[in-house]
């Protein structure tokens, strides 16, 4: 027999939203996910007690509205390893089955349900692991986030856009502003949390992880600049203000579209230091400061914490950078922000996080690489980003110490791996698990490759 412990015991909610914050606020649980059942009605949120791994209660929501004045536990469910042997096991004792057969949830754990002797619910569960589901390249559904400085750009890669002046498309991300779930293949509804919970270093390598916060290390972003961008810096890990939580933010742009005369924002003037920053602030000169650079298609930038930057109008933009959403605003135009008012600038914060003597920031043209090759556009301690060039077909490892990001900057073509393969064309990303082993592109295409370094 390998019914091991207690998995979970399951409730029938009403509102599954207002029950996670009970359980959440009232008991100390921790809320780790919620998905959609395969049926498409029920929703099942997981929850567990802090430093705990196992899930303890799930709430269930869309089985029954029609619940006693008590509530209602569900049912118990019994952790097994091995669900197809189990199945015939108890078939074989005679006991009765509420389901013939096994259900797969969308993360794939399976489960199937038996009566106690007095008629109680009993689920007989394994949940799934690293093995349970085979490794393959995981698209996502962007979050789209509305900016003063949007527009409607990204549409032209064929993303579903909401209404409004869209200036960031969140394309693989696992932050608390932002947390895209898969569209494709087995896992598609999950989250990229619940993959990182669930899958762990087996899916994402060594390196796959924040040692700070636990999150996907990397945020993965397109960006429409319709307007200028704030003029603004971001901190390092180490500075003392940051949010709790949260880390510095290092980062790299390869300019995917530019209008003629499009410039960005890329540094200080040489001789410029915190006092002669605050002035300029102060006496609003704070542009005679700054260095501007004309940009085309096909330029990268590296970005390290202390930069100052601003993009400019007329840009698309992908942009890899460490997993933060913390920027300081140096200025910003006397621009009223979405709501009509003016947008909060961080003075203080930006002259103290600002690296004065520079902090390494590179740039360089990448039009010179033919088909085949792969140049290093930057490299730092959170992302190493390579572009090649695919005419025909390229074949790409993958190492157990990272999962490779890749995004499509130009073209068409499919994509090939053991057990599958996909289309793929420009605007897209995926993130490759570190298991996979490798992939195959085949067509026409401009891809930028990104790992975490040791």
């Amino acid at each position: 027999m390998a019914v091991k412990k207690i998995e979970h015991l399951g409730i029938m909610v009403k509102d599954i939203e207002k029950s996670i914050a009970f359980y959440t606020k009232v008991l100390g649980m921790e809320h780790k996910h919620t998905m959609l059942h395969t049926n498409g009605v029920i929703k099942l949120a997981f929850l567990t007690f802090p430093g705990h791994e196992e899930t303890e209660l799930e709430l269930i929501e869309g089985y029954n509205d029609s619940l006693p004045a008590e509530g209602k536990v569900h049912h118990a469910a019994f952790a097994v390893d091995d669900l197809d042997a189990e199945l015939k096991r108890v078939r074989e004792l005679g006991v009765e089955l509420k389901d013939e057969e096994i259900t797969r949830l969308p993360d794939g754990s399976r489960y199937f349900f038996i009566y106690g002797p007095d008629g109680e619910l009993l689920e007989l569960f394994q949940k799934s692991s690293a093995d349970s589901i085979k490794p393959y390249p995981l698209q996502f559904k962007p979050e789209m986030k509305e900016r003063v400085w949007g527009g409607r750009a990204l549409e032209s890669f064929g993303l579903e856009l909401p209404e409004g002046a869209i200036g960031e498309g969140w394309m693989i991300g696992d932050h608390p502003n932002g947390t895209t779930k898969v569209t494709n293949g087995p896992l598609a509804g999950i989250g990229l949390d619940q993959i990182r919970n669930q899958f762990g270093k087996a899916w994402f390598g060594k390196n796959g992880f924040s040692e700070t916060n636990g999150r996907f290390p990397l945020l993965i972003k397109l960006l429409d600049c319709n307007d200028d961008l704030s003029v603004q810096v971001h901190p390092t890990d180490n500075y003392a203000g940051l949010p709790k939580g949260e880390l510095g933010k290092t980062e790299m742009w390869y300019i995917l579209s530019a209008k003629p005369g499009a410039k960005i924002i890329y540094g200080l003037k040489e001789g410029v230091d915190r006092a002669g920053m605050e002035a300029a602030i102060k006496e609003g000169r704070i542009m005679e400061t700054l260095q501007e650079v004309p940009v085309e298609a096909g330029d990268a930038f590296y970005i390290p914490a202390g930069t100052v930057h601003a993009l400019c109008s007329g840009v698309v933009v992908a942009e890899i950078q460490q997993n933060s959403d913390t920027t300081y605003r140096l200025h910003d135009y006397d621009r009223p922000g979405l709501d009509g008012k003016l947008r909060e600038l961080h003075i203080e914060d930006s002259l103290n996080v600002i690296a004065y003597e520079g902090a390494g920031a590179t740039r360089m043209k990448t039009d010179g690489i033919g088909a085949g090759e792969w140049l290093t556009i930057a490299s730092s301690p959170y992302f190493l980003v390579e572009k090649g060039i695919v005419d025909g077909t390229s074949t790409l490892a993958a190492t157990e110490d990272s999962f490779v990001i890749l995004v499509i900057a130009d073209g068409e073509g499919t994509m090939q791996w053991d057990g599958g393969e996909q289309a793929v064309k420009a605007g897209e990303c995926f993130l490759l698990p570190a298991t996979l082993g490798g992939c195959r592109l085949t067509g026409s295409l401009t891809v930028l490759r990104s790992v975490v370094p040791q």
